[in-house]
């Protein structure tokens, strides 16, 4: 089974609308998840949690439920390399949680497997670190700290914390965003502008890879 989860509804419509057949609604931990058949694939669809707590939450809400093989998470994020620009495609190959304070940060590794898969469907994605935390990245100055600390692509509230909870537990994982902001001082005029434009497309690459690969 394959699960693709969003922190809003527009993020995971590219995978939601080709669930064919449509299996199964529900709702678990509040949240409510479709589950489906794309190409040979089981998919189970999940969105409505931000910030890092509720993204660890119902990672493992949908583990225990569900016992996946694969998450996709989709989405979203801030450029944090200064070569990306709005409506870019990033894909995490590390992870980091960029405000944790509790000593050395090791990072977390993607599933070879997702990153082989999607740049097989998608050749315009760029692949390198990504970095998590509990804020809205909406300064210059940090935006280039994070780059020269992680050399980071991107920055978000979520990724970082799904994939810790994912290692725990023995499933593959990776991330999968489109910048929608710069993440300076500007950042949120930014989102409010590009989000409904480019939200759905990181899903929309990701049912094109359910149709074309079985995981």
């Amino acid at each position: 089974m394959v699960v693709v989860t969003g922190v809003l509804k527009e993020e995971i419509v590219g995978v939601f609308r080709e669930l064919l057949p449509l299996l199964e609604n529900g709702e678990l931990i509040k949240r409510n998840f479709s589950r489906g058949i794309i190409g040979g694939n089981e998919v189970v669809t999940i969105y409505g949690f931000i910030g890092k707590v509720e993204s660890a939450m119902i990672t493992q809400a949908i583990i225990d439920k569900f016992n996946p093989k694969y998450i996709i998470h989709c989405g979203s994020a801030g450029a944090i390399d200064p070569n990306l620009k709005i409506g870019d495609i990033v894909c995490g190959t590390t992870y980091y949680e960029h405000d944790f304070q509790g000593g050395n940060i090791m990072p977390i590794e993607a599933s070879n497997v997702l990153l082989e898969k999607i740049a097989d469907v998608y050749k315009y994605v760029a692949f390198g670190p990504m970095v998590s935390g509990d804020l809205i990245v909406s300064d210059k100055k940090m935006k280039e700290m994070l780059y020269d600390k992680y050399k980071a692509l991107a920055v978000d509230m979520d990724s970082a914390a799904i994939s810790k909870v994912c290692k725990e537990n023995g499933v593959e994982f990776c991330s999968l965003k489109v910048i929608v902001d710069t993440s300076e001082e500007q950042a949120h005029t930014e989102y409010e502008q590009n989000f409904r434009k480019f939200s759905s497309l990181p899903s929309t690459i990701v049912s094109e890879l359910l149709d074309k690969h079985i995981l």
